[in-house]
């Protein structure tokens, strides 16, 4: 989650109409099939506005949270694992289904080198998920995940002292991800799945320097597709091992471009948006040394080399109209004119981050039959190559997890988690006057998130 889960995904209740048809189709299947699907509807029909900052989301399981996600998609205790490794559903008797909230607030409080104060959190926000596994027969397993595995939203004030390093911005991603996973024999499992994933992008900044003052702005949307694989080993009974593998999206937008408070030349019309999501490897163990404890681990890989920037472009700069200024520049210089609204008309974003790791340590102790807590930390590393390339539209640093959480089951078909973490950023947080400047404008005191989750599983 690079941070937060400064990252929380946006799902908006607009779309519900959107989420109900993707789920149609289940509503053809007779019995208990169809009592899950609307489960699996209503859930996605609750979602509300999400506020963060960066952009992948590790929110998708309540009973993950609790342990810091140690042991991801293969300890076996809720449906989550079709989105973290879809060979753990082998693990999920019958017709199973969860559906889950996660509440985050954030406190991103920035201070300048003259004492400005900014802080670019927003009202806290519901991150839902739901989860769908249908038992075919002993040796093949059905799924359905509908997640938002990227998002973000970070707001500053319009004239802040940093605008130029990003006013506001928001990632909203519904990825909608069937998948299949098969019982080879009672040792290995493997998995796999297609999504079908929607982005919606809202980006604001100050003009960057070159190009004169005002403001640019982003808004767009499209759909894409990416796959994921997993693989579980149980060499004994009580000891697990699982790989998985989520492919990157290659995100490309069309939507509104706007160039606003500019000296030389203002206006709006069509553009795209690109950019590239990171592709996600999980390594997962869990170990029950004793009938009452279990114990896990996990290092999970994101390829963050591939997020090189944020490139935004208008598709005919015509749209851009000369301010009277302008008009006296491309007089007396008409290359200079060009080029200014070349530079008015592609906007980029420099990142270049590099690979980031998660590594983290979780435990789960069952109080009775009815009554299970957990605990877990995790250490994640900072993505940011090159401290410079910090934007206040993601100050990523390295963050430090801790959480816990708790299961209770009324009945053997009910399941009711809870879980609580707090995320801190406990790396370098300076933000500079530009991608290329070596000028330190200020720091971001504090990079905390706050995170509460609940989610209901119906064993049927």
């Amino acid at each position: 989650m690079q941070f937060l889960d400064l990252q929380l995904g946006i799902w908006n209740a607009p779309y519900k109409n959107t989420y109900y048809i993707l789920c149609i189709p289940l509503l053809f299947v007779q019995g208990k099939l169809t009592v899950a699907a609307a489960l699996c509807s209503s859930a996605i029909m609750c979602a509300t506005t999400a506020s963060a900052a960066g952009f992948q989301l590790t929110e998708q399981s309540v009973a993950g949270m609790g342990r810091a996600h140690a042991g991801a998609g293969i300890v076996g205790d809720d449906v989550s694992a079709i989105h973290f490794n879809p060979a753990g559903m082998t693990l999920l008797h019958g017709l199973q289904t969860t559906v889950a909230g996660t509440y985050v607030s954030l406190d991103i409080d920035y201070k300048g080198l003259k004492g400005q104060r900014e802080n670019g959190r927003d009202k806290p926000a519901t991150v839902p998920a739901a989860f769908l596994s249908y038992q075919v027969n002993d040796s093949l397993w059905l799924g359905l995940a509908i997640t938002s595995p990227y998002g973000m939203r970070i707001r500053y004030g319009s004239d802040w002292a940093a605008h130029e390093r990003g006013i506001s911005g928001s990632v909203t991603t519904v990825d909608i991800n069937p998948s299949i996973a098969w019982k080879v024999n009672d040792y290995v499992s493997l998995g796999g799945g297609v999504s079908a994933l929607w982005t919606h992008s809202k980006i604001k900044s100050g003009i960057p320097e070159g190009v004169g003052d005002g403001q640019f702005e982003y808004k767009g949307s499209d759909w894409m597709f990416t796959y994921n694989l997993g693989l579980m080993v149980t060499p004994i009974e009580d000891l697990r091992f699982g790989v998985s593998y989520r492919s990157s999206a290659h995100v490309t937008t069309r939507g509104d471009y706007y160039i606003r408070g500019n000296n030389y030349m203002n206006g709006e019309g069509d553009g795209k948006g690109r950019l590239q999501t990171p592709e996600t490897v999980y390594i997962s163990a869990t170990w029950k040394p004793i009938q009452r404890l279990r114990l896990s681990g996990l290092a999970r890989w994101a390829n963050w080399k591939k997020f090189e920037n944020m490139r935004f472009s208008m598709d005919d700069s015509n749209n851009l109209q000369k301010t009277q200024f302008g008009q006296m520049v491309s007089i007396g210089s008409p290359g200079l004119a060009g080029m200014l609204q070349t530079g008015l008309s592609n906007i980029s974003i420099q990142n270049d981050w590099k690979a980031a790791w998660l590594f983290s340590l979780g435990a789960d102790l069952d109080i009775t039959d009815q009554w299970t807590i957990r605990g877990g930390i995790a250490l994640e590393t900072d993505p940011i190559k090159h401290q410079q390339l910090r934007t206040a539209l993601i100050p990523d640093t390295k963050r430090l997890w801790l959480t816990c959480g708790l299961s209770w089951k009324p009945t053997p078909k009910w399941q009711i988690d809870m879980a609580y973490g707090h995320i801190r950023g406990i790396g370098h947080r300076d933000l500079y006057q530009s991608d290329t400047s070596n000028v330190k404008v200020g720091k971001f005191e504090k990079m905390n998130a706050w995170m509460a989750g609940a989610a209901v599983t119906y064993r049927f």
